[in-house]
């Protein structure tokens, strides 16, 4: 049986996907893929859902993550892939990795890994419905929520030293500069409320703490949801070693919980209330959360956001693109400023 017996299978795609897979011993010359096909989402990654059948007749369901030539952002798919590496001995719920191709030509358009499919479906905090799954979570067994920072907590908990032989190092100063070098080389006209944002985080910078790795777009968004607890922690583009108030900071924002064009949840993240969140958070670190420091890592979260969603303003006006929801983009920013100007205090 060869992928060209199952319709809809593009075959070029199917046994690039094996051929990486048996270059590490996860498939053999008599595996098959039997399903492949792209999921919805993914603005900076194309995920495809695919099923193996091995020679030994078991069939297993795994994901496909590809880093397109035109994105949201141009990151390192060989860090994600080495993250997940070193997660496996990690106390978090994280796939199994069977592969990493870091070839641009590629019928997937560019370079990918393979990865297991973990149980578990993703809650979209911009869907009502959604919201009301995570707040009645939250009024009811806060399974969830329970491990939504408990999870945290674990990532900020692995060895620094481990973390840096997979994943980039970055301090306070190098985090804002790299942001800022995005958003001024993809910024379409100059925007006083941003660059005035730059320069009150770079004047507040807080106190160092022990670097650790931080995920970088820690949601419950990027989480998978199995009977009411999470059973995946996915999407790690944007980790790096640094300061673990980033996180702490970036999901404090008000568009993690829902908010878009209108307000969202008024959970944090969706998720947990703020005080029980914090407080547990720091039961589980040793570590009391600064209220001041995660509003400034709060500011510079907003503007990684900006910067990320300029980036697919750009690509799409270069006609790099034709993915409209990078155009879309621009429905975004003038809620960022506005969060910025009340983190800030205007």
């Amino acid at each position: 049986m060869s992928a060209e017996d199952h319709e809809g299978i593009d075959a070029a795609k199917a046994e690039a996907m094996l051929a990486t897979m048996r270059s590490v011993g996860s498939a053999d010359d008599a595996s098959r893929v039997t399903y492949l096909e792209q999921l919805e989402g993914g603005w900076s990654r194309h995920s495809y859902a695919a099923r193996v059948r091995h020679g030994d007749g078991t069939e297993r369901a795994y994901i496909l993550r590809a880093r397109p030539r035109a994105s949201t952002l141009d990151t390192d798919l060989g860090q994600e892939f080495r993250t997940f590496e070193l997660l496996v001995d990690e106390p978090l719920p994280s796939p199994a990795v069977h592969g990493y191709e870091p070839s641009e030509d590629t019928p997937f358009d560019g370079p990918y890994f393979v990865m297991d499919r973990l149980v578990g479906h993703a809650v979209n905090v911009w869907r009502g419905r959604d919201r009301r799954q995570l707040h009645e979570d939250w009024e009811g067994g806060r399974g969830i929520a329970t491990d939504f920072v408990a999870y945290l907590a674990a990532i900020h908990r692995i060895d620094p030293g481990r973390a840096a032989q997979a994943s980039i190092v970055r301090d306070f100063t190098a985090t804002v500069d790299h942001w800022q070098g995005v958003y001024q080389e993809m910024r379409l006209v100059r925007d006083p409320v941003i660059e005035e944002a730059y320069a009150w985080v770079r004047s507040r910078e807080p106190d160092p703490v022990p670097a650790c790795l931080v995920h970088g777009d820690y949601r419950i968004g990027n989480c998978l949801i199995e009977d009411g607890r999470v059973s995946g922690i996915l999407d790690w583009e944007l980790s790096y070693v640094g300061d673990p108030r980033f996180d702490l900071g970036y999901m404090a924002l008000d568009y993690h919980a829902g908010k878009f064009t209108t307000p969202g949840s008024d959970l944090l993240a969706a998720v947990a209330d703020r005080t029980w969140f914090y407080e547990r958070y720091g039961e589980l670190t040793g570590q009391p959360v600064d209220l001041e420091a995660v509003r400034t890592f709060s500011a510079l979260g907003a503007l990684m956001l900006f910067a990320i969603m300029t980036t697919g303003i750009r690509v799409y006006s270069r006609r790099e693109t034709t993915d409209i929801r990078m155009a879309w983009a621009r429905f975004v920013l003038p809620g960022l400023r506005q969060d910025l100007a009340g983190i800030m205090a205007w």
